[in-house]
């Protein structure tokens, strides 16, 4: 019975030292710190931090195509992407996840003709895509197309019955809060590999189309049509409906801060699965115009770095006697 103690009491032991020295074999939570950025390379924003392959200021500190501007005169300071006009908001990296979340301020801007473009000053040829967005349209007899180059990614109608008053059929919005066709349509961005297979998504190429079809033109556009690319369930049962179609004082469009996801995959010269994932117990998986990287299961951090992915992390440790 002694015998069976001292054994025990050696396990035991055992078992809390490692859990002791090797925080990370204990599951701890790593900072977010911790294998973000290159060396002597700033990696926070306000209260942000920044992950390579994006970065800040010189250029090793950043993946071609990855360069964020912080706007430290803000307050708090702002993390901005492209020309200044999208602000980031969330970074993912896990699981073959990769996709950046920034906000746009106000809708999409169309000319007399009907056109305009998502704009954002992003890089042609980028790693940015759109996608697990939505298109969504406000207006009376009108129809959005959003095209990226040459291919249709979405597109939906909104329809006013004839004779009713546009009062009419914003308030009847608000009360339904459904964005199903009556005034108000919302439609998936697509991307069907088969359909565009062999052709390169630009990042600036994103372009709105509107087509008014209507017996009276004049009269569908004394409400304004109003056009966004938005992520999923932004507008529809959220209190951005109502600002928008409340017929007393509605909320300017121009003043919204609208959501949406850039999908990105590191692209450019250089950019080969060996070369992007720089991290040992890393992986990379080849897209649809580059290569986007994941830690090994058991492991967590950055891939894109040298050592960033930590581990292995064991979670629930236990000994059974």
């Amino acid at each position: 019975m002694a015998h069976i103690r001292t054994i025990l009491g050696v396990v035991m032991a055992a078992a809390a030292a490692t859990m002791l020295v090797s925080p990370l074999l204990a599951g701890a939570e790593i900072s977010p710190a911790e294998a973000q950025g290159m060396p002597n390379c700033d990696i926070t924003c306000g209260s942000m931090s920044v992950p390579y392959p994006f970065g800040m200021g010189p250029a090793r500190c950043y993946w071609p195509g990855f360069n964020l501007t912080c706007d430290r005169r803000s307050n708090p300071p702002r993390l901005l992407l492209g020309d200044g006009t999208l602000q980031v908001q969330e970074f993912s990296m896990s699981n073959w996840s990769t996709f950046v979340t920034v906000i746009r301020t106000g809708d999409i801007k169309v000319d007399g003709n009907g056109e305009g473009t998502l704009g954002g000053g992003l890089t042609t040829n980028g790693p940015y895509t759109i996608s697990s967005n939505k298109l969504i349209l406000l207006g009376c007899n009108v129809q959005a197309t959003l095209k990226n180059s040459d291919v249709i990614v979405s597109s939906c109608s909104s329809f006013c019955k004839n004779g009713d008053r546009l009062s009419h059929v914003r308030s009847t919005l608000e009360e339904g809060m459904q964005c199903s066709g009556n005034g108000c349509c919302q439609s998936d961005i697509v991307f069907n590999p088969a359909e565009v297979a062999g052709r390169l998504f630009n990042s600036t190429s994103y372009d709105v189309q509107l087509k008014w079809f209507g017996w009276n033109r004049s009269t569908d556009q004394q409400w304004p049509a109003h056009v966004f690319i938005a992520r999923s369930r932004w507008f529809s049962g959220t209190s951005v409906f109502r600002k928008l179609l409340r017929t007393d004082a509605p909320v300017s469009a121009d003043a919204m801060q609208v959501p949406f996801r850039l999908d990105w995959e590191v692209v450019g010269h250089g950019a080969e699965g060996s070369n992007v994932c720089k991290s040992k117990h890393s992986d990379y998986l080849t897209g649809k115009k580059g290569y986007t990287c994941s830690c090994n299961h058991g492991y967590e951090g950055n891939p894109y770095i040298t050592d960033g992915c930590k581990g292995p992390v064991f979670v629930n440790n236990a000994f059974f006697l």
